[in-house]
């Protein structure tokens, strides 16, 4: 048994140790903290590295991105936040951050080439790495230094609502009219365009309606149930937009297609994409895929009616020539219809741009009947024969046109997003040319070939003057001629300026890309060749020789200043307005959603 003496000889030897013990364990638990401390404030400077250079990525980093600049952001941020070099190293990585399909849509980091796939980009990786003491109280040679590290990826990206649908001219009210009566059987159809053109749809509540998750999934939906789903968020079938677009419903082949027809989404938009869509948009490509589907079920080519006052006002700049009444008929067919395009500006995985624009793919059959003016060609064919010969007008002139529309579109390519207090995006598009082609002859519905025809037309037979010698003809002149159409429009890179991301009362601001560019048909040339008023006899005499060569030039200038008038003032806006232009394709920003940075810890690297 321990004697009093004993125990108090314990005391002394455990006293110390048990002193020691605790120094020892506090001062671990004090290290450790400095530790996690340490670690903390790594996070915090890798957290903002990564958030400042993701600015710089292909996504968000403007025309120029470049891999130095990320380092820079990144490196400049880190300084900021207390990073010493001498204390460690910072890494910094281009890269893309995506869901991975195949492992439940957990987020993935892919590494991109800094030098080669920096276009690929739309996130960076930063990593910190430092030796840190583990005891501040205890050499080395007890509790060795460890090695730290942490990271963090970021991402920033903005996604663009972009259409190729123009809004243009009066026209397009009695052209949508006409097209949605012919594809619902219901003739004489009427539609207010700038109703259509002012009501938005939210994307986000779209998704809602449909009960989907994001844009991916709305891809699957059918396009009756996005039609019914729209007709709600317009303000049901007795308004206006709504009524439209509750009527589109029944057009012919709607039912078997898919939101895909309608929209393409690339990348991985957020579900709470906060952009709108404009109705019109959005009838207009319904339209061409109901037309395109009445064209395949052997329908051919569908009739379209313009409005004659309409005409007249858009070739009120033929005032100058000797034509009187002009009727356009148009026949329509589509191969292609238009989509609206939401996506980043950034490269697939292959070099190619994810997000592009492409202009609808459109056959138009068009007849222009021309009536030349009695009073002019009278006074001039009294002047030329000297008042030897009197004449009756015949035929109108005939034009027949093919126009051929396809294979034009715009890339996105850059994006510099909006940072601090600027609420505004510029982006930049590589827009290609428009494929077009015009030609005098008549489409053969069957093989969808263009066959050649000449303008022909007997306009004129002519008869001596009747106070010199009554009822005496002297035959016919008919015009014979070709025309040679072309349109000029080399690529462009075009850059759209200062877009707000701000969508005052739910409604986004729809901004042409090359808005303000000069006359977008400035290429045009239409060369009459080889007229002809003999009707194919030749052998033209005389007094009549004399007349025939001097309206020669009359009628040229008819034939240029009719045909150059409908292809500008009718034919491209129509095709504008289908998604078509003739100069080039013409691309709307109707909307934007620039993510919030999207930081992530410890993401999955490959």
């Amino acid at each position: 048994m321990m004697t009093r003496q004993g125990q108090q000889g314990a005391l002394i030897f455990i006293t110390p140790l048990l002193f020691i013990v605790i120094f020892f364990f506090a001062t671990l638990l004090i290290d450790g903290s400095r530790v996690l401390s340490v670690k903390s404030k790594m996070q915090s400077i890798v957290n903002a590295a990564a958030t400042a250079a993701a600015d710089g990525a292909q996504s968000c980093g403007g025309a120029t991105p470049a891999f130095s600049g990320m380092e820079t952001r990144a490196l400049n941020a880190a300084n900021t936040m207390g990073f010493d070099s001498s204390d460690g190293t910072l890494q910094v990585v281009p890269g893309v951050l995506r869901a991975n399909a195949a492992q439940n849509n957990q987020l993935q980091f892919l590494a991109r080439d800094p030098d080669t796939q920096i276009k690929q980009t739309n996130a960076t990786w930063v990593s910190y790495s430092r030796q840190v003491p583990v005891s501040s109280f205890f050499p080395d040679s007890i509790f060795p230094s460890i090695d730290l590290t942490v990271d963090a990826v970021a991402r920033k990206e903005v996604f663009a609502v972009l259409s190729a649908t123009g809004t243009t001219a009066n026209i397009q009210g009695g052209l949508l009219g006409n097209l949605l009566g012919t594809v619902t059987g219901n003739p004489g159809y009427s539609l207010d365009v700038t109703d259509l053109q002012s009501t938005f749809i939210s994307l986000g509540d779209l998704l809602a309606a449909l009960g989907v998750e994001d844009l991916t999934e709305l891809m699957d939906e059918p396009l009756t149930d996005v039609l019914d789903a729209v007709t709600g968020l317009a303000g049901g079938p007795l308004t206006g937009a709504g009524g439209v677009v509750d009527d589109l419903t029944g057009a012919v082949g709607i039912s078997g297609l898919d939101a895909s027809a309608v929209f393409d989404v690339v990348g991985t938009p957020p579900g709470s994409l906060g952009a709108t869509i404009p109705v019109y948009d959005l009838v207009t490509s319904v339209l061409l895929n109901s037309v395109h589907a009445a064209n395949q079920s052997g329908s051919g080519l569908l009739d379209l009616t313009l409005d004659t006052t309409e005409e007249q006002a858009l070739l009120g700049s033929l005032s100058a020539l000797p034509v009187g009444d002009i009727d356009v008929s148009l026949r329509l067919a589509v191969n292609e219809a238009p989509r609206i395009v939401i996506g980043p500006a950034r490269q697939d995985d292959g070099g190619v741009w994810l997000t592009r624009v492409r202009a609808a793919d459109i056959l138009l059959e068009t007849d222009i009947s021309v009536e030349l003016l009695p009073g002019f060609i009278g006074d001039l064919i009294s002047t030329l024969s000297l008042g030897l010969l009197d004449f009756e007008l015949l035929e109108n002139i005939d034009i027949p046109l093919v126009v051929q529309t396809g294979g034009g579109e715009a890339e996105f390519i850059a994006a510099d997003c909006a940072r601090g207090n600027n609420n505004t995006v510029n982006f930049d598009f590589e827009v290609q040319d428009t494929v077009a082609a015009i030609e005098t002859g008549r489409l053969d519905s069957g093989t969808g070939v263009v066959v050649s025809e000449p303008v022909s037309a007997q306009i004129l037979k002519l008869t001596l003057n009747p106070i010199l010698l009554p009822s005496v003809s002297l035959g016919n002149l008919c015009l014979d001629a070709e025309l040679d159409i072309s349109l000029d429009r080399a690529p462009s890179d075009e850059t759209l300026d200062s877009y707000s991301l701000y969508c005052p009362d739910g409604q986004c601001f729809v901004r042409s890309v090359d808005e303000g560019a000069e006359s977008r048909l400035q290429g045009l040339d239409v060369d009459v060749e080889n007229l002809a008023l003999d009707c194919g006899s030749g052998g033209l005499t005389g007094v009549v020789s004399s007349l025939a060569a001097g309206l020669v030039l009359p009628l040229t200038d008819v034939l240029d200043g009719v045909t150059g008038a409908v292809i500008g003032g009718v034919l491209s806006p129509l095709l504008t307005g289908l998604g078509a232009d003739l100069g080039g394709i013409q691309v709307n920003v109707v909307g934007a959603d620039q993510m919030g940075g999207r930081l992530v810890e410890h993401v999955i690297f490959e």
